[in-house]
């Protein structure tokens, strides 16, 4: 029942992974994103004529942000097999996977709010719509910490055999350099690192999206190959 628990928790990235991308990228049609330097008209009449469908489209994406909790709490049982009692890297994981579901769903509420009276003043969506891309692509310290963390917990692994193989180590300081552009949207209106830039938004979200769904199959993998050690 325990390692049942381990998998199911390690799935539930997937179902966050598989929730944002149906249900904000697909359903509220977020991808693509606006331009940042779209004018209050475009992006109200956006708005205005897709209310149904991204109040739907959010609704689903909501449903699935807590799910990150329950990954980061098997990706921390794993971590703590390596360093032992003193689980240090295993806690401020958790902490990490914490505080990027709350900034993710912070982004999506945003989202939501500007979508539920679309015949308002035109300025005040466009000004809600600002805030919802901007909280969504810019606070990106916690899955980049989340990463850094968690490849530093695989490299110092010592055990025979490793928790996970060390190429996914270097993965996550990959990841965790290719979502640090996220940091300066605020100050470009176009551009990669505009909002929907190729680095700020394409890349990152590529790259986070790429992590997780790895690092689900590899604790997978790690909880079967603890299950059969174990007996």
């Amino acid at each position: 029942m325990k390692f049942q628990s381990d998998i199911l928790s390690a799935c539930s990235g997937l179902l966050f992974a598989v929730g944002l991308l149906v249900g904000w990228g697909l359903l509220a049609g977020s991808l693509p994103p606006l331009s940042p330097s779209a004018t209050a008209e475009v992006v109200a009449s956006f708005y205005q004529q897709n209310e149904v469908r991204i109040q739907f489209g959010l609704g689903v994406t909501l449903a699935s942000m807590a799910f990150l909790v329950p990954f980061g709490s098997a990706l921390a049982a794993q971590i703590r097999r390596m360093e032992g009692e003193r689980a240090v890297l295993a806690n401020a994981q958790l902490g990490c996977a914490i505080l990027t579901a709350g900034v993710v769903t912070m982004g999506m509420t945003l989202f939501a709010i500007a979508s539920f009276r679309p015949e308002r003043n035109i300025e005040i969506t466009y000004l809600l719509n600002d805030m919802a891309w901007i909280a969504f692509t810019m606070p990106v310290s916690g899955i980049m910490v989340w990463m850094l963390v968690t490849g530093i917990a695989i490299v110092s692994d010592r055990s025979a055999p490793a928790v996970f193989p060390r190429w996914s180590g270097y993965f996550c300081f990959l990841g965790a350099t290719l979502t640090a552009p996220g940091f300066p949207v605020a100050l470009f209106k176009s551009g990669p690192f505009a909002w929907n830039g190729l680095l700020a938004f394409w890349v990152a979200l590529v790259t986070a999206f790429a992590w997780i769904i790895i690092m689900s199959v590899l604790i997978i993998r790690a909880v079967k190959q603890e299950a059969e050690a174990l007996g």
